[in-house]
């Protein structure tokens, strides 16, 4: 027995008949009723009693419908409760920059908390446990399952000067990727503390980089040249299965998965 067969026996019941709850749940009639009678064959039981004008529960089915009634109420309970409680996530400033609007995240349900740092000082609050879910461009000591592989490229401006703009952290996998396609012995190489001042330093022609794609689709930046590279970046979701497909959804509604 699942979940859905107790919403459609109830559904039936409210409906007053296999077509009209076919209707309202958007199925066909034919499903509606295979599930009822599976549902019949599993409790060695008969709901109802089919008639001209729909169905008329009997009483074995009407002790069922108290029984779903506790069942469906107590689901949708724990559902409201953990809609209430936020998804508490760890990201670097790059990934949230990238993929975590402000404004979506205040208003998404379920609630979001949003939690900026290095990688790890995130990772010991996800083991203390302080953390659901880690979101990082980089591999961490957890089990790490793919997010998605991000696109990259050399951010510039016009005329830019030929110096290589890279993060000061040395595990940063754009840093990584650009010392790949220069010669660090002969290029000039200027090492930032954050990506806001990157960024401000490209617009103003001080250098480029290898950045994600998504900082050049800004309304803000794209006076800026892009030329992408053949490599990506894997973003990886480190958390269990529920909150990493919230965090999905979350993505998906905010196009960050575009």
């Amino acid at each position: 027995m699942e979940l859905n067969d107790l919403k459609i026996f109830q559904c039936v019941i409210n409906a007053g008949s296999m077509s009209e709850a076919a209707r309202m749940m958007g199925y066909a009639q034919s499903n509606i009723t295979e599930r009822i009678r599976l549902l019949e064959q599993e409790l060695s039981i008969r709901l109802f009693e089919r008639t001209n004008r729909g169905v008329r529960l009997l009483p074995e089915g009407e002790k069922l419908l108290e029984y779903a009634t506790i069942i469906l109420d107590q689901v949708e309970a724990i559902k409201i409760h953990y809609e209430k409680i936020p998804i508490k996530i760890g990201c670097t400033q790059t990934i949230a920059s990238n993929y975590f609007e402000l404004s979506d995240v205040i208003d998404y349900q379920p609630k979001i908390e949003l939690f900026i740092d290095t990688i790890d000082h995130l990772e010991g609050m996800y083991k203390r446990k302080e953390l659901d879910i880690l979101v990082m461009n980089k591999m961490t000591s957890f089990r790490n399952n793919l997010l998605l592989n991000e696109e990259v490229g050399w951010l510039s401006a016009t005329g830019a000067r030929d110096i290589y703009l890279i993060s000061r952290d040395k595990e940063c996998p754009y840093r990584k990727m650009m010392l790949s396609l220069i010669n660090p012995q002969t290029c000039k190489i200027v090492e930032v503390d954050s990506i806001y001042l990157m960024i401000d330093l490209i617009k103003k022609g001080a250098g480029l980089s290898i950045l994600p794609k998504r900082f050049f689709q800004e309304k803000q930046n794209q006076s800026l040249l892009f030329k992408k590279i053949e490599q990506q970046v894997p973003i990886y979701i480190v958390g269990n299965e529920w909150n990493s497909q919230q965090v999905r959804l979350f993505l998906e509604h905010s196009s960050g998965l575009r």
